[in-house]
């Protein structure tokens, strides 16, 4: 698994980094809006569904 100085919360979750579970990345704890333009708002891409949710709100997000 990489951890590329991703920075954790007390419980393990992704504070600010990349959740690799996911495929999102987390800003202060909340999962970013990806900007990709291949899948951009395509509900079956991994990250699109949980943009703006707090990653400890979502089912099976990375905890290291």
């Amino acid at each position: 698994m990489r951890q590329s100085g991703d920075e954790l919360a007390t419980d393990g979750s992704i504070l600010n980094g990349f959740d690799y579970r996911l495929q999102c990345w987390v800003v202060n704890g909340i999962i970013q809006t990806c900007g990709s333009h291949a899948h951009h708002g395509n509900v079956d891409a991994p990250c699109c569904p949980h943009r703006r949710k707090w990653i400890t709100d979502v089912a099976g997000h990375e905890v290291r």
